[in-house]
């Protein structure tokens, strides 16, 4: 039985390739979501270098005290693409030295592109600023969770790109991410890792993940237990996300004009002409920051009249009805998951808007899971440092519920 295996990077293809043959013949795709490929310790941290790396996350915030010393490693484990063709996920694992049970903590990051050179595993080795994700999965590690922080589906194959904002392949993504954990047993890792409770989080795209996790969860992995779900500035709505910060459009229509049909989702019927042009060229050439650089902020400044004037008005579904119900099939987080949810807002966020938030968190509520929302007024779309103590103090309720 494929468990374990440690290997180089080069000799994983071969493997996969046998792996998926196996699975094929012998089990349901979704049945081998989550198998350990590869697990390779890369460092160790004492807390006060914790503490250090933790520091320029949490500028001109309190910075945690790092409680645990943490073993750092590269694990790499099986998941799938929107067709179901196998793949391989990369993610930090943080496991702190402990000797009791620790929680697991897996988040999601923000939007960093496209194109493999925009992994988010990349960001501390290059030295770029795309939100200091390890720094923030370590700051928890230090409290004694478990910390998981996957790259998304797509990134360290150069010749595939991300899938951004498919739900369906972010929830595989994340609920496999858990069951690679679970899958690390004793004999993998000194000390045991041993998570008793599960967290879902994300900042911004990577809260469109967490929830679309929960929604899939039934389905794809009823084995995977939930105790909560983080949202920081969670971006859950599709039409509200081409309505308030349009820059991430162009790469979306790219995607999922590849992976409905341009015929579905025609890039013709949205952009302008003049952004139209060489559009694939222009999302894969350039991570986030570059992005927000080179398409405009304004949505009438994107979008052709016809499409901003429905988009604004709310009458997608009556003029563009095809676009509409695929946006609507990726804005995940109502489908019945009754998880249990913390939303973080800023009062200046210019991503997500806090009414279009707000309307979310209502009809999260409507569906049955218990919501808490906290609105910081003097926080702009990243809530993850100003929120942290509350974050802690609501897991903890949930694990003692």
């Amino acid at each position: 039985m494929y468990r374990f295996r440690v290997a180089p990077v080069a000799d994983l293809i071969p493997f996969l390739i046998s792996l998926a043959a196996l699975f094929l013949v012998a089990a349901p795709l979704h049945a081998v979501g989550g198998r350990v490929l590869e697990l390779r310790q890369i460092e160790r941290f004492e807390p006060d270098e914790v503490e250090k790396i933790v520091g320029g996350l949490f500028e001109g915030h309190s910075v945690p005290t790092a409680h645990y010393a943490i073993d750092a490693y590269i694990v790499r484990y099986s998941s799938f693409y929107p067709n179901d063709d196998p793949t391989v996920i990369t993610a930090q694992l943080f496991v702190p030295r402990r000797d009791q049970p620790s929680p697991l903590y897996l988040f999601a990051p923000g939007t960093t592109g496209l194109v493999d050179a925009c992994r988010p595993s990349r960001e501390h080795i290059a030295g770029i600023h795309w939100g200091l994700y390890r720094a923030h999965v370590l700051a928890f590690a230090g409290k004694g969770f478990i910390g998981l922080l996957p790259d998304y589906t797509g990134f360290g194959e150069p010749d595939r790109l991300q899938p951004l904002f498919h739900a369906r392949t972010e929830a595989k993504m994340m609920l496999d991410g858990v069951r690679a954990v679970s899958e690390l047993s004793a004999e993998k890792l000194s000390p045991p890792l041993a998570p008793d409770a599960v967290f879902l989080a994300g900042f911004s795209q990577g809260g469109h993940a967490a929830f679309a996790a929960a929604d899939n969860r039934d389905q794809y992995a009823p084995d995977v237990e939930i105790a909560g779900i983080i949202g920081y500035g969670p971006t859950t709505d599709m039409p509200a996300l081409f309505r308030e910060f349009p820059v991430v459009a162009p790469m979306v229509i790219k995607m999922f004009g590849e992976l409905y049909g341009t015929d579905r989702f025609p890039a013709q019927k949205m952009l302008q002409q003049r952004w139209q042009e060489n559009l694939e060229h222009h999302v894969t050439r350039q991570c986030i920051g570059a992005m927000q650089s080179f398409y405009p902020w304004s949505a009438r400044e994107l979008f052709r009249e016809e499409f901003v004037e429905a988009l604004f008005a709310d009458q997608l579904e009556e003029e563009f009805p095809e676009i509409y119900r695929i946006m609507r099939r990726n804005s995940p987080g109502l489908g019945g998951h009754g998880v249990p949810a913390f939303i973080l807002q800023g009062a200046d966020d210019i991503v997500i808007s806090p009414q279009s938030q707000e309307r979310f968190v209502d009809a999260l509520r409507a569906s049955g899971s218990e919501v808490r929302y906290e609105f910081y007024k003097d926080a702009r779309h990243d809530t993850r440092q100003i929120g942290f103590r509350e974050v802690l103090e609501w897991t903890d309720a949930q694990m003692n519920r």
